[in-house]
């Protein structure tokens, strides 16, 4: 069968492009640039070309110039009709880079998706100076190729992993009308070779980017080396006894109380618990002995994630046994590799020694609060100040709500109060007498989207919107009266929905609902945290900036005691949130490199990890410099897998220690310096 539709792909592609010769390793060439002129098919865009003698294979080659510009490059389109690429699993460009930095090079396809769609499907690769690479770019899996399951992938780095592709239907065609070289950034004149443009089979060398395996027994990129790899478990040894003799050495961070509150700072009222304070015209945090605090936390204080290994084969180098020694942390589809290298590092014990170790680590690196997601036994047996996230009640929801996260709750349902209650008295039930709980999350990134819009397309039931309906014939009375006000025809209440384009009137009315809605939520959820907590902190949603309306902004900010948003900046705003006055803090930001064998940076790039520290002293700065900010969590502690997290594919190297549990230092010695600072710092700011 295989065979046949390779047959089948050749002859098909080989009667639509002439000249047509087969290329090797199951590949058909679409243009070798052999002829003793540039094909008369191509055009350029801010680019020169020639023919050149290919000095490497023999034969000829295009060297092109590319002038300084947006996008200079050139294109190559069928001499008749479309390429038909079907069956193949991507087509491929061999690039030379004559220069004497790296370059990444784009290769763009416009075509017929396998639905039917016009579709733009694109690879990149960064070629280093003076090398030959083959860029390619893959027809299926929605243009990742072999690379499912993650958010960045070997030798290119972050793609998206729901890309555009041209055949996503099985056995869908790939219907090519354009083919593109191009540079995204051409700050000044390059000069490229290209060379051999042709289509090749799923599974075959130019499939892949790398050669396989690529990842090591450890969980590490094999193509590569680094301060801080391991390459055997001696390796792990010497990492720990460095790291120990260091955390032994390491002095603490001068004027703390016990808490990590400003104990050379103003004191205030002990109460026994922490509280939020405005001071001098700043919000802090205090401590339960009544000093300062700005709560700087790490995310995930956990022994690592699973990556997904079936249907994976070939990708890793050794996988253990799943009924052997690591039992439970590997199995037929899935490995913490993190976890194995823990085992292997400590031994039977791993759990108790990595929780021992992070609190010796947090504490040595300036850190004083676990932040959210972390392990129950690391913040049962915490001694330093941690968040917990608890949830709602998610019974019903608004039926006709969409978001990134999902539909949002209806807080009208009388099931919500219920819910609620029950899930934060079971949640607070072991924690609402420890003192060194700062507070509670609850519900995390909700999707606060067109909550008037989708309230009225929901059904007639709906709870939000029989409470919608109410509160408009409240105000209007009739039908008629709401239908002139919003500019809507609505024969009857059921009918009604908000115009896409909404009036002044409809605009303020929907705002009102919106804020009765969210005010709705957060008095239920205060209420409850209230009756079972009544001495921590309500920390709010963890708002989005993209799902974060002011009506329901400013509902959160008249309830909960500090607003919670995570804020994947590069530094803060100062002239963020004006209109609220209440404390806020910062649930979730990190900055990632590619400098250390990982495949994406995350969700802000920095060059290196000598960048990633600047950029973490330069965030807490101007965390510090705001008036309403009162701390900020990285999100995370460990490096998420390189081969992506089981949910999502994320594989972001985020972590303050890499998959082998090596600390990266040059981002934790700026933590640590910023940490000794921010307290004199914030409080000396006009």
């Amino acid at each position: 069968m295989k065979q046949s539709l390779v047959t089948t792909a050749f002859a098909l592609a080989c009667a639509l492009v002439q000249p047509c010769t087969v290329a090797g390793d199951d590949a058909v060439m679409v243009e070798s640039f052999d002829a003793k002129s540039p094909p008369e098919n191509l055009e350029t865009r801010n680019a020169r070309v020639r023919l050149v003698e290919d000095t490497q294979d023999g034969g000829r080659a295009l060297e092109v110039r590319f002038k300084p510009s947006e996008r200079p490059g050139f294109t190559i389109n069928p001499q008749e009709g479309e390429w038909d690429w079907t069956g193949f699993g991507g087509v491929a460009v061999d690039v030379q880079n004559l220069q004497k930095e790296p370059v990444e090079v784009f290769v763009q396809l416009q075509g017929l998706s396998g639905t039917g769609e016009r579709r733009v499907a694109r690879g990149s690769l960064t070629i280093p100076p003076g090398e030959k690479r083959a860029v390619p770019v893959f027809l299926r899996n929605h243009g990742l190729g072999p690379y499912w399951g993650m958010r960045g992938i070997p030798a290119r780095g972050p793609v998206l992993m729901k890309g555009p592709g041209m055949a996503e239907t099985p056995g869908g065609p790939a219907l090519i009308s354009k083919l593109s070289v191009y540079l995204r950034d051409c700050p000044k004149e390059r000069t490229l070779i290209v060379d051999d443009i042709r289509v090749f089979e799923a599974g075959s060398s130019l499939d892949r980017l790398v050669p396989f395996p690529f990842v090591d027994r450890f969980g590490q990129y094999i193509h590569d080396g680094w301060p801080g790899k391991v390459h055997d478990e001696a390796d792990l040894q010497v990492w720990h006894q460095k790291e120990d003799a260091a955390l032994r050495a390491a002095p603490d961070l001068v004027g703390r109380d016990r808490f990590g509150g400003w104990a050379d700072g103003p004191k205030l009222q002990e109460t026994g618990w922490f509280r939020a304070e405005k001071v001098d015209g700043k919000w802090w945090l205090v401590t339960p002995e009544g000093h300062l605090f700005l709560s700087l936390g790490i995310n995930c204080v956990r022994r690592g994630e699973s990556t997904f290994v079936e249907r994976r084969d070939g990708w890793f180098e050794q996988l253990p046994d799943p009924a052997g020694e690591f039992k439970g942390l590997v199995d037929s589809r899935t490995a913490n590799f993190y976890a194995m290298n823990l085992k292997r590092k400590f031994g039977d014990e791993y759990a108790n020694s990595f929780r021992d170790l992070a609190y010796r680590r947090l504490k040595a690196w300036g850190f004083n609060t676990v932040g959210n997601w972390s392990s129950g036994d690391v913040l049962k047996n915490s001694q330093m100040p941690f968040v917990v996230t608890l949830h709602s009640g998610r019974r019903r929801m608004l039926d006709a709500s969409s978001g990134y996260w999902g539909k949002l709750v209806d807080p009208f349902d009388p099931t919500f109060v219920e819910d609620t209650r029950n899930n934060l008295r079971a949640g607070t039930a072991s924690l609402s007498e420890n003192p060194v709980v700062l507070g509670y999350f609850v519900d995390n990134e909700m999707s606060w989207t067109r909550i008037a819009g989708s309230t009225l397309a929901s059904p007639a039931e709906q709870p939000a919107r029989v409470a919608f309906i109410d509160d408009l014939k409240a105000k209007y009375g009739t039908m008629d009266r709401v239908n002139d006000a919003w500019g809507t025809a609505a024969a009857s209440w059921d009918e009604l929905r908000v115009p896409t384009r909404a009036g002044e009137t409809c605009r303020a009315d929907s705002e009102a609902f919106e804020y009765k809605f969210a005010r709705r939520y957060f008095d239920t959820v205060k209420n409850a945290l209230r009756e079972y907590a009544p001495n921590q902190l309500y920390m709010g949603c963890r708002f989005t900036p993209i799902y974060c309306p002011e009506p329901v902004l400013n509902a959160c900010a008249d309830v909960a005691d500090v607003v919670s948003m995570n804020l994947y900046y590069r530094k803060i705003p100062p002239d963020m949130l004006p209109d609220i006055d209440k404390p806020v803090i910062i649930g979730e930001f990190h900055f990632g490199a590619l400098d250390r064998g990982m495949f994406h940076q995350g969700l802000q790039a920095a060059a290196d990890q000598d960048e990633r520290g600047t950029m973490y002293v330069d965030y807490v700065r101007s965390v510090a410099e705001h008036p309403l900010f009162v701390g900020c969590h990285w999100f995370q502690y460990v490096d998420q897998p390189i081969t992506g997290r089981t949910g999502d594919g994320e594989n972001y190297s985020i972590g303050l220690v890499s998959v082998v549990d090596v600390p990266y230092e040059e981002l934790l010695e700026a933590a640590k310096r910023v940490h000794q600072e921010v307290y004199a710092y914030r409080y000396s700011r006009n």
